[in-house]
């Protein structure tokens, strides 16, 4: 008899919940502690993660909003190669 593996599809990572300031990189101020600590649950990207994490999304609607996604960065970089090529440079006015 073969024994099936318990694989599953729908396995998540763990979200990472250590984030840490001290009072010695922010000299005491707690201010700076605050701006500090935000500074890094962006950078973890914590907030986008419990976002995409608290509804259902079905695996047909993440492959359409990575098409969608896909198909704005290319937009976005051929309007940037366009400009670069088609430069003429600055305007003079005849007088």
């Amino acid at each position: 008899m073969k024994h099936k593996k318990n694989y599953s599809r729908h396995t998540q990572s763990p979200i990472h919940t250590c984030l840490t300031v001290t009072a010695e990189e922010c000299r005491g101020d707690a201010d700076r502690m605050v701006r500090k600590f935000i500074k890094k649950a962006k950078k973890e990207k914590i907030t986008e993660e419990y976002r995409e994490r608290s509804h259902f999304i079905s695996r047909s609607e993440q492959r359409t909003e990575k098409k969608r996604q896909k198909r704005r960065i290319i937009k976005k970089h051929n309007l940037r190669m366009q400009e670069l090529f088609n430069y003429s440079g600055p305007r003079i006015k005849n007088r």
